[in-house]
C-alpha cells in the first residue's frame, strides 16, 4: 500500500467514524428524550395515585363515620323500643 492509498483509506475510515459518531449522538438524544418522557409519565401516575389514595382515605373516614352514626342511631332506637 503506498502513501496515497493509505491516506485515502484513512480519510474513508475517518468519514465512517464521523458518521457513526453522529448516529450515536442522535441515538443519545432520542434516548434522553424517551427518558424524559418516561419520567414525566411516572410523575403524572404518581400524582394520580396520590390523589386517589387521599380520596380513598377521605371516603373511608366518611363512610366509617356514617356507618358508626347509623349503628348509634340503631342502638338508640333499640333502647327506645325497650323502654
Amino acid at each position: 500500500m503506498n502513501a496515497n492509498e493509505e491516506i485515502a483509506f484513512l480519510k474513508k475510515r475517518v468519514n465512517e467514524l464521523e458518521k457513526q459518531l453522529e448516529n450515536l449522538r442522535l441515538s443519545r438524544r432520542v434516548l434522553m428524550d424517551l427518558l424524559e418522557q418516561i419520567e414525566k409519565e411516572k410523575n403524572n401516575l404518581s400524582s394520580q395515585l396520590e390523589r386517589k389514595s387521599k380520596h380513598l382515605q377521605r371516603y373511608k373516614k366518611l363512610n366509617h363515620k356514617k356507618l358508626y352514626s347509623q349503628d348509634f342511631e340503631l342502638y338508640e332506637f333499640k333502647n327506645y323500643i325497650r323502654e
